[in-house]
């Protein structure tokens, strides 16, 4: 899969975007379940401000699939969304390889270009994910030439454009909340990859014109996302279970379930060691076998002195 720099001007596509995986980032996730849905700019500039929840575009391309992550759900994630991996199995789900790959990036190329992806809190939960499974593919390139944005910081910025001076408490920027206030109902279908990224459609409905001048403004290569761990002696092959739990993280990532329905909060940087830096087990044993040592010699000159 061949990658170009993303092309300038105004983006033409919308692809909205959530993932289920298996749990927590700190759990180096795999992916469960994902959905895309595209829709072009022109069908969203004709969009007026809704009074209520929006029904969906008529003319939408639509990507969902289940996914056997290769690795157990944790119980929270299971609950959440409904899926474990034994489930998926028995239903001959297939994994996370180089040919769903292959089918994203062909989702993507029957879109009208420049593309951007759009997920709630992507930057710091579905993008690293997704890049983190692409680049155990060695195909960490195939989406180079998309652009991406986090739904949650361009509704922020359109929430303070709409009203600057508004006080009160602070407001909650999950899905569901965002929702609720907006249309005052909870979005139906909450923890399913298709059903979040129907709320997130229905979210982005209510200031399509100003939100798509802001994409226009402030989406980025997705090219520019890291990875959320790198998966230890991949060769563009999909790891197996024991491989996926040899992992690297890296940087940043979000405390979250798989729920984009809205409970993810960011945790703080996950700790990596430097190479060569001794662990404080290392100095202890250290400092142990020099007392020995020590207690050793003197016990020694004890012995060798007149007398004893």
């Amino acid at each position: 899969m061949g990658s170009q720099a993303p092309s300038q001007g105004p983006i033409q596509t919308l692809i909205f975007l959530d993932l289920e995986a298996t749990g927590l980032p700190f759990s180096q996730p795999k992916i469960t379940e994902l959905c895309l849905l595209a829709i072009h700019r022109c069908t969203l500039e004709k969009l007026l401000t809704p009074q209520g929840p929006p029904p969906l575009p008529r003319i939408v391309d639509k990507l969902s699939l289940c996914v056997a992550p290769g690795k157990p759900c944790s119980p929270a994630a299971s609950n959440i969304t409904g899926l474990n991996t034994a489930a998926l199995v028995a239903n001959g789900r297939g994994c996370f390889n180089a040919n769903l790959a292959n089918l994203l990036r062909a989702f993507l190329q029957r879109q009208p270009q420049p593309w951007c992806l759009v997920a709630h809190n992507g930057d710091r939960y579905d993008f690293p994910l997704l890049q983190a499974e692409l680049t155990a593919l060695d195909l960490a390139s195939a989406l180079d030439d998309t652009f991406c944005v986090d739904s949650i910081t361009a509704l922020k910025a359109l929430e303070r454009a709409n009203s600057p001076c508004e006080c009160g408490p602070r407001k909650s920027y999950s899905l569901g909340s965002i929702y609720t206030r907006l249309y005052g109902q909870s979005p139906p279908d909450s923890h399913t990859a298709e059903g979040d990224v129907l709320a997130l459609v229905g979210i982005c409905q209510w200031r399509p014109q100003a939100l798509l001048q802001w994409v226009d403004a402030h989406a980025r290569p997705f090219s520019t996302v890291k990875p959320m761990y790198r998966l230890k002696g991949t060769s563009g092959t999909n790891p197996g279970p024991a491989a996926a739990i040899a992992t690297e993280p890296l940087g940043t990532a979000r405390n979250t379930s798989p729920n984009l329905g809205g409970q993810r909060r960011p945790t703080g940087h996950l700790p990596i060691e430097s190479p060569g830096t001794p662990t404080r087990e290392g100095l202890l044993l250290g400092l142990l076998a020099f007392l020995t040592l020590a207690v050793a010699t003197l016990y020694g000159l004890s012995l060798s002195m007149p007398g004893q």
